[in-house]
């Protein structure tokens, strides 16, 4: 049985619009690239939840033609990161809160 997973229409892409969703704990980002002025691929990253983008480290970033193949290309890879991700044991809130003030941390030394 294949997992549900909602993606706009190309249009949405075509137009410069990003893209942000999740799937139980899996969370991922799409967004338009240009190139020469033209919307062409699309780029990719995932995470694991609870935490926004920001506060999370991203485990994978990938690009797929902006197209219709593009798009199901998208689809059974955010599909896959869906089952391994919520497949790992979950994490207790403690566990969350310590990997995200890890991820800031990094970030803020990375700033100096």
């Amino acid at each position: 049985m294949e997992e549900e997973l909602f993606l706009p229409v190309l249009s949405h892409f075509e137009n410069g619009n990003f893209w942000t969703a999740s799937g139980g704990r899996m969370r991922y980002r799409v967004d338009p690239v240009k190139e020469e002025d033209v919307w062409a691929d699309l780029e990719a990253r995932v995470w694991e939840g609870p935490w926004s983008l920001a506060d999370s480290t991203v485990e994978e970033t990938v690009s797929f033609p902006l197209s219709e193949e593009g798009l199901k290309q998208l689809r059974a890879w955010a599909l896959g990161w869906q089952e391994t991700i919520n497949a790992r044991p979950a994490r207790t809130l403690a566990e969350t809160i310590a990997a995200r003030d890890a991820h800031r941390a990094a970030q803020t030394e990375g700033e100096k």
